[in-house]
């Protein structure tokens, strides 16, 4: 089944863009993009992986054309609307593959609700953060509220011709909720995590490796991939490798 696009739907108070595609019975697999991007990031592992996997993408709250005002927003918020998001379309378990920010939403929802998870994909991410990454979130927040989505964009190096411009004081809670990783780590957390989990990141990943190997070490049976002369965007810049690996190392557990 292919998809007829973007489609709206109402979750909670929220209403939330998505899209979905592939064949109805086959294994889920979604797609958590970052901070200031959208469900638009990842079309292109949609178009590479739709024949296998049923493929999900969303905008998180105040990203895209998912609604989103400034409102406290805890890391356990956004694992919730996920959740809510696949009850809402009758999904009782999925893969979850979520680079950056929506890799900290998906180890998240890998602790918090543990049987909603078949499998996971850590793009680019990290389980803590320290005091300079903390500074730099602060200076992204202070940007999201006074300048809006757009100089947050800059700031994180996307461009908006790459999707739609994030609502900035909408974002600013879920860039906060990035930031309480730098208090409220979740190493500890995933040492009880047992879901098959696939680590990517690229060698000259601006966000450095030592995030990835460390969640290598602490989520058992992991296996962790850091590919040479690629950055933090590995699933654009090397994209059918990354669709290669991510789809055999799901066929491998899922089918």
């Amino acid at each position: 089944m292919l998809s007829q696009g973007p489609m709206q739907i109402q979750v909670g108070t929220r209403d939330v863009r998505y899209e979905l595609e592939g064949p109805e019975g086959a294994p889920v697999v979604t797609f958590v993009h970052g901070l200031a991007a959208s469900l638009e990031i990842w079309a292109g592992q949609a178009e590479r992986l739709r024949d296998r996997f049923r493929v999900l993408r969303y905008d998180l709250r105040a990203h895209g054309g998912t609604t989103g005002v400034d409102e406290p927003c805890s890391r356990h918020d956004l694992a919730a609307d996920l959740v809510a998001l696949l009850d809402r379309l009758g999904i009782e378990k999925s893969a979850v593959v979520g680079h950056s920010a929506g890799g900290v939403i998906t180890q998240q929802l890998a602790v918090d609700f543990p049987e909603r998870a078949s499998a996971l994909g850590l793009i680019g991410t990290a389980s803590e953060c320290n005091d300079k990454t903390a500074a730099w979130y602060a200076r992204c927040i202070e940007a999201a509220r006074s300048e809006g989505g757009e100089a947050v964009m800059k700031a994180m190096g996307m461009k908006p011709a790459r999707g739609p411009v994030p609502n900035g004081p909408g974002m600013a809670p879920v860039i906060e909720a990035m930031q309480s990783l730098n208090t409220d780590p979740l190493t500890v957390a995933l040492q009880a995590v047992t879901a098959p989990t696939l680590i990517i990141v690229g060698e000259k990943d601006f966000l450095g490796v030592g995030g990835s190997v460390i969640l290598s070490r602490t989520v058992a049976g992991s296996e962790i991939e850091i590919v040479a002369e690629r950055g933090h965007g590995i699933y654009l810049e090397a994209a059918d490798w990354f669709a290669t690996r991510l789809g055999d190392f799901l066929t491998a557990h899922l089918l």
